[in-house]
């Protein structure tokens, strides 16, 4: 199974309830970490490393859009 794919339909239903109002940015913040945990597990297991380096990058990702979500750092529009 193609775990970067499980990762990436996780995040946009995690993006989908935010934009919906069902989680808060808070409750967002921490399932977003959640998932990159798990990426970031996979990554260090994975036996190509070019699918490793990916998911890497992927929960990377992750936690850029997480430091967007402190509301320290959001700009309100």
């Amino acid at each position: 199974m193609n775990n970067l794919k499980k990762y990436a339909d996780q995040v946009q239903y995690i993006s989908g309830e935010m934009k919906a109002g069902q989680m808060t940015p808070t409750q967002g913040a921490i399932q977003l970490q959640a998932v990159a945990t798990l990426a970031e597990q996979d990554a260090e297991v994975a036996e190509n490393e070019e699918y490793g380096a990916k998911l890497r990058k992927f929960a990377e990702m992750i936690y850029d859009v997480i430091d967007k979500l402190n509301p320290e750092q959001r700009v309100v529009q």
